[in-house]
């Protein structure tokens, strides 16, 4: 019986030592697994993230010119609804882009 005994101890030693093995061969193997998804993540993420910044900027910058452009648009409405109503409006442009004056006027004109 009592080789019996020392065989059962070598065995449990034996199954303890493998399972020992194993489950630190489970640990590295997740470790290793959830190190590949992080660097996939962030491989893919960074590009994206980068991405987005530079057309947030676009957008940005696009919002300016359109803003630009709108105030632009603006200035040329009152201009011309001032062009079409208003005749002093209209003389005072004629006179600066055009050399028309009336009879008896003398025009000094200031060159730049």
């Amino acid at each position: 019986m009592a080789g019996r005994n020392k065989n059962t101890k070598r065995n449990v030693w034996r199954m303890e030592a493998q399972t020992r093995v194993l489950k630190t061969t489970n640990k590295l193997i997740i470790a290793v697994i959830f190190i590949t998804i992080a660097v996939v993540f962030f491989a893919t993420y960074l590009p994206e993230k980068r991405k987005m910044e530079k057309l947030q900027h676009d957008l940005e910058m696009a919002k300016n010119r359109e803003a630009d452009v709108e105030g632009r648009l603006d200035y040329l409405k009152i201009k011309l609804t001032a062009l079409k109503e208003d005749p002093a409006f209209l003389e005072i442009q004629a006179r600066d882009r055009l050399p028309f004056y009336r009879p008896g006027e003398t025009i000094f004109q200031i060159e730049r």
